[in-house]
Formats: structure tokens, C-alpha cells, sequence
């Protein structure tokens, strides 16, 4: 075998001894994924309060590195740079990149015009507005790509999952105006993810309906979260609420210190209660990976909550 065919393997070898459980260059750079629309924006909206901190909303257009695949560690290394690029920027001209509202990182991305939830974000550049040292904390979400990446990404930086009861979050997806929407984040997945293809193909000739695709899903990322990081960190978007954001302490210490009046959005009066009713008790009826995180009595009580609404 020759040097030059060589050296891939070897590139990549190095590469997982330096960067194994999160190597010490990384470790203020955060990796922050979750489903959709789980309250991984509220994340950084909060984080963003915080001294020396600064967290991005999806910057990466999901397709930037899809140019190395299959190699998931070349597009780590594009991710890696990526970091660098913002903190740069983020230290020598006070800017960054992220999706934002009025220049500003927003608590929820999709916003009520008359009477339908719509984007409102755009992305761009937005001003620091705040003195940063060197090593300040970093954070960047990429749901899909994310998630897609996690095996590899968790070698090199600490990483952190924002999950929500699954029933809202389905709830919170059906509510989007867009059916486009609502359809990108398995393509996103399927695009860094062979595995998950394969998965979600396996049932395409099984004549499984729409909500059993979902829960397949559903399931598929909530069981990578649980082999891929360590319990603390996945954080539910529900303990983030009742604690004012103090939950987010295991990402950024400082976070200790929010008392944020943040009210959960489980409940929404947006979520349409007829639609979704049949993914509620086929949730209750199924068996997954979302059930290590939450309790078949937490989705009964969201249906009871929508009757009564």
C-alpha cells in the first residue's frame, strides 16, 4: 500500500486521538442540535444573554459541506473552521452570522401573522453588542446537520441536545404554514446521514402511513442523542421553561444566573387539536427511544389539555 493512499486513513486516525471526548482546542466552541422545533432558538436567544457568550442560529447553509461526503471527519474539519471564521469575525469586527430578527437572535424563529405561524428570520449579519474575551463560549445549532454528525462531532466538541415531548413538537410542525417546512428536516438528515436513509427506507415497503414515518423518525434521533452523549447533555426544552433558563447551566456556567419569565408554548391555542389528536395516541400506543426522556402520562396530559383548551 502505498504513502498517498495511506494518508487518509492516517489523517483520520490523528484526528480522532486529538480530538477524543471533546479535545481541549474545542471546548468553548458547542455544538448545540436538537429534533425541530424543540427550543433549540430559545437556546441561544438565552445563551446570548449571558457575559462572554455569543450563540449562532443555523449560519451554516445545510448543503456548505456536503461536498466532502462521505468522509463525515472532512466535514467536521469544515465545521471546525467554520468556528474559527466566527470567532474572527466575532472578535475583530464584532459581527457574526445567524439567523436573527431585527438583528437579533430571536426567542422563536416562526412568528403569528394574521392568524398563521410563518418564518420571520432571515439570515445575516448582526452585531456582538457585547465585549468579548479570546476564549469566549461559542455556540452554533444546526438541528439537522447536526444531529447527522453527531457520532463525529461529539469526538471534538462538546456537544448538547435540546429535546421537547414529542407530541409538541409534532404539534408545533403542523402549526407551520409551510408543508415545505415541515418537510425539509428528514431531507436535511438524509443528505449527512446514510444511516438514517437506509433506516427510513426499510419502511417504505411496509405500508406504514405518514404518523408511523414519523414516529420511526422520531425515534431514529432521540435514540442518537441517547448513544451518542452523556445524559446531562440533553436538555428538555420543558425544564428550560420551569427554570427560568438556569437548566442551560451545564452548557455556559454563568447561565446559573438566568431567571428568565419564560411561559411553555406545549399548549399553543395555534396547534390545530383535530390534527393532532391521531399522532397523540399513536405515540401513546408506540414504543421508542423518546420514552427514556418523557412519560406516556406527559402526552395524555397535552391531549387532555388541547380537549379542554
Amino acid at each position: 500500500m502505498s504513502l498517498r493512499s495511506l494518508a487518509p486513513r492516517l489523517g483520520r486516525a490523528l484526528r480522532a486521538v486529538r480530538y477524543d471526548g471533546g479535545g481541549s482546542k474545542n471546548q468553548r466552541n458547542i455544538v448545540i442540535t436538537g429534533p425541530g422545533r424543540s427550543g433549540t432558538t430559545l437556546t441561544c436567544h438565552l445563551l446570548n444573554k449571558l457575559p462572554d457568550t455569543v450563540a449562532l442560529s443555523e449560519p451554516i447553509s445545510p448543503g456548505q459541506f456536503a461536498d466532502r461526503l462521505p468522509d463525515h471527519e472532512a466535514v467536521c474539519d469544515g465545521i471546525e473552521g467554520y468556528f474559527r471564521t466566527m470567532r474572527k469575525m466575532a472578535l475583530r469586527r464584532g459581527v457574526v452570522i445567524s439567523k436573527h430578527v431585527g438583528g437579533v437572535v430571536p426567542d422563536n424563529t416562526k412568528g403569528e401573522v394574521n392568524g398563521v405561524r410563518r418564518r420571520i428570520a432571515q439570515k445575516g449579519r448582526i452585531e456582538v453588542g457585547k465585549d468579548l474575551r479570546p476564549e469566549f463560549y461559542l455556540a452554533i445549532k444546526q438541528p439537522n446537520m447536526f444531529t447527522a454528525l453527531l457520532p463525529t462531532l461529539a469526538k471534538r466538541f462538546p456537544c448538547f441536545a435540546i429535546v421537547r415531548n414529542p407530541l409538541a413538537i409534532r404539534a408545533s410542525s403542523l402549526s407551520i404554514e409551510s408543508n415545505k417546512e415541515r418537510r425539509k428536516n428528514p431531507r436535511a438528515i438524509t443528505r449527512y446521514d446514510e444511516g438514517f436513509r437506509r433506516y427510513m427506507e426499510e419502511s417504505k415497503g411496509e405500508d406504514r402511513d405518514k404518523i408511523d414515518r414519523w414516529l420511526r423518525r422520531t425515534h431514529y434521533i432521540f435514540d442518537r442523542y441517547r448513544r451518542e452523549l452523556p445524559r446531562d447533555h440533553i436538555i428538555r426544552y420543558e425544564d428550560i421553561v420551569s427554570s427560568g433558563g438556569r437548566a442551560l447551566e451545564v452548557i455556559v456556567p454563568a447561565a446559573r444566573e438566568l431567571d428568565e419569565p419564560l411561559r411553555s408554548k406545549n399548549l399553543n391555542p395555534l396547534y390545530d387539536r383535530d390534527k393532532i389528536v391521531p399522532y397523540g395516541e399513536r405515540l401513546l400506543e408506540s414504543e421508542g427511544a423518546y420514552w427514556d426522556f418523557y412519560s406516556r402520562e406527559s402526552v395524555e396530559e397535552m391531549l387532555n389539555g388541547f380537549a379542554q383548551g
